[in-house]
């Protein structure tokens, strides 16, 4: 069933539209007008709204946080204010007016350009219907640094009270959730939820304007956006992890890569350079993974001058020469120098992660991993289109006009083995996650390929059939996809039902302020541990405290790391009101316990009939007990 916020009324879904236009169209058209140069369709000028749009903000915020300055309610108003005067002034300057109306054909391919987009986001919102608040443990920090965010007035240094941990985390998506929650009146939880699946649902329109900017062809990028909306388990799956942040940075990373290759051609000028800067910038401050696959394509895009230089050939066209590809260089780490302080904030924390290390074939410790990598490229449908992707990727290293992105999309397939080289903290399950982008591209631009070959075949019948067989081939792909992953959720990350959301609003009625909640506790990664029901999100949605904070606790002072995962080791071995109970009871100054039958260790028949231990709430399996020692 689905939950309450799907049933939306027409007003707030109304605001909701246009908190999303303010937040992630208006800002990034404001100064695409004045850096736009080459044509682009309108499906692609939205997409580098979207990306600008993400990048000023998070640029922005860091200005913010550098000269210590809150953004007021005028300051903002005031900022979308110029941003307005912007595009208006740059739209009757800049944009030409057409000798000629614009014929059916561009109305009725903006209309369905238009209609796939509204598709791709309807369909991610209905993939998270059954969700009351965001899935799994990344959700829980990223809703706390939005609700950091709106209290600070911008990003904050510290998450305390609710962490005692400095903020050193890539902001880009919560700076933009935060504008978005406050412009459009959602609480900040269901906020996360609803922006984080439009992330997800606009990945697609950016791969289209990668593809199209790349290829100059509609088919081919239509077919790559649909692939990555409807066809791919990947990045719809996202939703079950609450990965929004790896959203928004594959939202920014295609239209920084195109913008990294325009600026290396020698045709570029300033403008192109500057926008290679700003999405770059906007990849650094979102998400490091998205950063680190946009190295590897800045990379080939300057090794691919040197290649060309080194050979002595001459400039073809508007080919990539040396002094283009070491510009496009220029221009990305001028990007990352840009977001330098941040990432330099970042690196304190998680510098002494970064390793490179290699892992040879013969460590047979590293079989069930592969199987893991497996299971995230799967299901079955989902093998079968990475596998026509690895014929595509053979078609791009053997044909023109696609090697980069399939030596790129190779990189990432290599760097996704359990086995060889690993650049830690970037694990080879995170490039697993992310191979549907390449794949997606060297698949579309296979097919499309395959029926230009067909349709130069010297018989009409031939042709006809080669063609609509590919075409009914893809359709079937995007709608099987499509079917497959109506249901993506996965029921084990998803730790708040309705019958939590009832206890968390009796809680605010009925529980004093400063209450302490016992709640049940789990291993997760190395080191660090998290709650397994809706327990876990007491501190966010009620503002009672609980033994075990949101992960993000192990950014924090080493002895109050030690202390926290020491209270959540013995807590994730309770089973009745014995002396470990009440030692850890008494420890961690606790006066209530959450439990939710079927969920963790603790159990509610291991309390019900213990002394000094009241039952106070008993609801569809949740159970709230009082402590009277």
């Amino acid at each position: 069933m689905p939950a309450d916020w799907w049933f939306v009324s027409a007003e707030q879904l109304g605001w909701s539209a246009l908190s999303v236009g303010l937040v992630l169209l208006l800002p990034g058209a404001g100064l695409l007008v004045w850096l736009a140069r080459r044509p682009m369709d309108w499906l692609e000028w939205l997409a580098e709204a979207v990306g600008l749009s993400l990048s000023l903000t998070a640029l922005m915020g860091l200005a913010g946080f550098l000269v210590h300055f809150r953004f007021t309610t005028a300051l903002l108003f005031g900022l979308l204010a110029i941003s307005l005067l912007s595009l208006t002034v740059g739209g009757l300057l800049r944009l030409p007016p057409k000798s000629q109306p614009y014929g059916w054909r561009h109305w009725l391919g903006l209309a369905a350009g238009l209609a796939g987009v509204a598709g791709a986001l309807y369909w991610r919102w209905f993939q998270a219907r059954e969700l009351y608040l965001p899935a799994w443990v990344d959700s829980l920090h990223h809703t706390l640094i939005v609700q950091k965010i709106l209290e600070n007035g911008g990003l904050p240094a510290t998450l305390a009270p609710q962490v005692n941990a400095p903020l050193a985390y890539h902001y880009g998506f919560h700076l933009s959730t935060a504008l978005f929650v406050w412009l459009s009146g959602w609480d900040v939880p269901t906020g996360v939820l609803v922006f984080g699946q439009t992330l997800n649902g606009l990945i697609a329109l950016s791969v289209y304007r990668l593809a199209k900017g790349w290829w100059g062809d509609w088919k081919r990028a239509g077919l790559a956006g649909l692939l990555v909306a409807f066809a791919f388990q990947m990045p719809a799956y996202y939703v079950t992890w609450g990965r929004y942040t790896l959203s928004a940075g594959l939202v920014l990373l295609p239209l920084a890569m195109l913008a990294v290759e325009r600026a290396a051609r020698p045709s570029s000028r300033n403008v192109e350079r500057i926008h290679a800067l700003l999405l770059t910038a906007g990849v650094a401050l979102t998400h490091l993974t998205a950063l680190l696959l946009l190295a590897f394509w800045t990379a080939l895009v300057v090794l691919e001058g040197i290649l060309r230089r080194w050979r002595g050939r001459t400039t073809n066209g508007d080919a990539v020469d040396l002094r283009g590809g070491v510009t496009a260089g220029l221009s990305a780490a001028a990007g990352v120098l840009l977001a330098a302080p941040w990432l330099w904030r970042i690196w304190q924390e998680f510098g002494a992660s970064a390793q490179v290390s290699l892992v040879l074939p013969l460590d047979d410790g590293q079989a069930d991993y592969w199987n893991y990598i497996l299971y995230l490229l799967g299901p079955a449908y989902s093998h079968g289109l990475f596998m026509v992707a690895g014929a595509g990727l053979l078609w791009g290293l053997l044909r023109r006009g696609a090697r980069h992105l399939a030596f790129w999309g190779l990189v990432i397939a290599l760097l996704m083995l359990p086995w060889g080289v690993r650049l830690n903290p970037i694990r080879p399950d995170h490039m697993a996650i992310v191979l549907f982008l390449p794949a997606a591209l060297l698949l579309a631009n296979g097919v499309v390929g395959l029926g230009e070959l067909a349709g130069r075949l010297r018989w009409r019948s031939l042709r006809l059939a080669g063609q609509a067989l590919l075409g009914l081939a893809a359709l079937a792909a995007i709608g099987w996809g499509g079917w497959q992953s109506r249901s993506v959720l996965n029921p084990e990350t998803i730790f708040v039902s309705k019958a939590d959301m009832r206890a968390f609003e009796w809680i605010r009625q009925n529980t004093p302020p400063n209450a302490r909640f016992l709640i049940n506790t789990t291993p997760w990664m190395a080191g660090v541990y998290r709650g397994v029901d809706g327990g876990y999100w007491l501190p966010l949605i009620t503002g009672r405290q609980t033994l075990l904070p949101p992960v993000l606790y192990t950014l924090g002072d080493p002895e109050q790391v030690r202390q926290i995962n020491q209270w959540a080791e013995r807590a994730s071995h309770l089973t009745t009101c014995d002396e470990a109970f009440w030692s850890l009871i008494d420890e961690g100054n606790l006066s209530f316990v959450y439990l939710r039958e079927g969920r963790g260790s603790l159990q509610p028949a291991g309390l019900l009939n213990c002394p000094e231990v009241v039952l106070i709430y008993r609801r569809d399996g949740v159970l709230l007990f009082q402590l009277e020692r």
